[in-house]
């Protein structure tokens, strides 16, 4: 008999010595023990990662408990490899890294954030299973997730796998389809490249520079080489051919910068005399024939103004409003014009902004009128100051305003359109969805992803700040996708003020109220929203929520995607009162899906995505019987 049945015998027997026998003759008493020759064996401990998705030796889990670890140490684990992040560990009951330590682990923590993750990390997991080739490793975070994207990360970069094979075996091996695309953009070149390439000294250089015109009203001087709007806008011709020199591109995708000209009659409010509207163009071609028609445009004023909407002779240095947003658009013009993007790219400065959006309205309606197919326009006006009034900390946020009216409501004029188009908006409860609040909810996803990016996305479901407006609201206005990139504080003393000092308060839109560092984090987040945009296929078209039956689920159909290396379609949903896409589920390459949730409780909308992981805005489906 081992020691342990030993000693449990005695444990039973003792009593019996402590007790009178009971007596024989009283039937109506019953024994107290009833002592059998059962054999006692100790209990083995239960594997607590029973169900969990494993690779080989390689167990994924979430956070374990402190009697979790225990028995993986009882049963032969030798590593464990947390990938929580300081801050959750410091929230943890119990020191993990010493219990292991007292347990004989061998421990490593790896912090991951999904959206952050690079090849640095993956190589570092390498190392640690190389070193223990034969040990069960315990890879943990908070739920599993991120440890399986790191390891799926670790196959693809020490070659193990391929880009598909590894993503196909994340899935098998349970990765979620919300993690999926945080593995394909940690996968991706282009968009992190660009995101570096972005400088911050060439940005506050540039907007110096325009400050030193002295004034860039619309009015002011176009003969002089150094002031006014005419010298201006010849530099920014000349900053964008030295931007795009050394781009390496065939002669049939080569950027190349244009003027845009217009002439505009008197309007009795800020246009006086006859004037000429420049605007100056920067088209970055796409490399791919079936995305090359796909226009993104991106958008910046280059006029500025003082204190007087007329008065084009004051000092107005417009270093922020809009000299930020110019010195952006040639900053990206570099950044892009070294990268193969799929769809074209057009950098486009305006002028007559502050008198009334001309030059966008005027290129907005040629757009129209030849039929451009225009996808997306961001409009980046006053993005270089991230404090505002009493030194408020803005540096981390920029505010993305867009318009909820979509294509059905262009047409102001027609009563009879406009009583439909509102019917409609009220009975499908579509107000949020418009194509530009969709275009809204893709940059934030982006700054969703992009881990790295230091200034993320602060959406404002309004077209614009109170009393103002900017080159976005015309091309929205005619029924283009839309939003305003605008600083989260604005400090109203140095926009359309004279330049002066009162009673000790620097006024004038001066480059010293610009930061460089915030300058180049909007700068950073344009660049990744456009190379994702470019790349991606074309939002899935002819959406429809298929309403001819009462049902307690949701079936949704739409136009499949026409680019050839379209891969398949992802149906999203939020909660009516979400702000924001909550759920993803993978449908794969087809034109149908039906989810198990009401249609009355939830809003949808479909995307697509392609090889490479890239995906296209959401697509709002409209209520349809077939």
């Amino acid at each position: 008999m081992n020691q342990t049945a030993q000693k449990l015998a005695i444990a039973l027997i003792l009593p019996l010595l402590a007790t009178p026998l009971i007596a024989q003759d009283t039937p109506s008493e019953t024994p107290r023990f009833k002592i059998t020759n059962a054999t006692i064996t100790p209990q083995i401990p239960v594997d607590p990662f029973a169900d969990n998705a494993r690779d080989g030796r390689v167990i994924f889990a979430g956070q374990p408990t402190e009697e979790d670890l225990r028995t993986f140490a009882a049963n032969g684990g030798k590593v464990v490899i947390c990938s929580r992040s300081e801050s959750e560990m410091d929230r943890l009951k119990f020191d993990e890294a010493a219990l292991c330590e007292e347990l004989g682990l061998i421990y490593a923590h790896l912090p991951v954030s999904s959206s952050k993750l690079t090849a640095a990390e993956p190589f570092g997991l390498n190392l640690i299973l190389s070193e223990h080739p034969d040990s069960q490793v315990l890879m943990h975070c908070g739920s599993g997730s991120r440890s399986l994207l790191l390891y799926t990360m670790q196959l693809v970069t020490t070659n193990q796998m391929n880009k598909d094979e590894a993503i196909h075996h994340a899935k098998e091996l349970g990765l979620g389809d919300s993690s999926i695309p945080y593995l394909e953009k940690a996968l991706m070149d282009t968009p992190q490249r660009a995101i570096e390439a972005v400088d911050p000294a060439r940005l506050i250089d540039n907007v110096h520079i325009l400050t030193s015109f002295g004034t860039r009203h619309t009015l002011s001087d176009t003969q002089s080489d150094t002031r006014g709007i005419g010298a201006a806008r010849r530099w920014v011709k000349q900053a964008f051919e030295e931007a795009i020199d050394g781009h390496n591109r065939p002669d049939s995708t080569a950027p190349f910068v244009t003027f845009d000209s217009h002439t505009v009659e008197p309007d009795g409010r800020r246009i006086p005399e006859q004037v000429e509207i420049v605007n100056v163009l920067c088209t970055i071609p796409g490399t791919n024939t079936e995305s090359a028609n796909r226009l993104y445009y991106v958008l910046a004023h280059l006029d500025s103004r003082a204190s007087g909407a007329l008065d084009a002779t004051s000092e107005a240095p417009g270093a922020n409003d809009d000299g930020s947003g110019v010195a952006a658009l040639i900053e990206l013009a570099r950044v892009l014009s070294k990268e193969s993007l799929d769809a074209t790219i057009v950098l486009m400065a305006t002028s007559g902004e502050e008198q009334g959006l001309f030059g966008a309205k005027l290129h907005a309606q040629d757009l129209l009128d030849s039929g451009a197919d225009v996808r997306a326009v961001l409009n980046n006006d006053t993005i270089g100051d991230p404090t505002g009034v009493g030194d408020l900390d803005g540096s981390a946020e920029v505010r993305i305003f867009s318009e909820g009216l979509g294509l059905d409501l262009v047409n102001l004029d027609d009563p009879d359109q406009l009583k439909s188009a509102l019917f409609k908006l009220r009975s499908t409860g579509s107000e949020s969805d418009s194509p530009s609040r969709q275009l809204a909810r893709y940059i934030n996803s982006i700054g969703k992803l992009h881990g790295e990016l230091p200034v993320k996305p602060k959406l404002i479901f309004r077209p614009d700040r109170f009393l103002r407006g900017g080159d976005h609201t015309p091309f929205n206005q005619l029924g283009f996708p839309a939003v305003r990139f605008c600083e989260v504080y604005e400090n109203y003393d140095h926009q359309h003020q004279d330049v002066r000092i009162e009673d000790g308060v620097q006024f004038g839109d001066l480059a010293d109220f610009v930061d460089a560092h915030y300058l180049a984090g909007v700068t950073k987040l344009n660049a990744a929203v456009l190379v994702h945009l470019a790349n991606a296929p074309s939002s899935p078209s002819n959406a429809r929520i298929i309403t001819a039956d009462l049902t307690n689920d949701t079936t949704l159909r739409w136009e499949a995607s026409p680019e050839s290396d379209t891969a398949g379609y992802e149906v999203l949903w939020r909660a009516t009162t979400d702000y924001d896409w909550k759920k993803i589920k993978d449908v794969g390459n087809t034109t149908e899906a039906t989810i198990d949730l009401s249609k009355d409780n939830w809003i949808f909308a479909i995307r697509a995505y392609d090889k490479d992981g890239y995906r296209s805005p959401a697509t709002y489906p409209t209520p349809s019987r077939e």
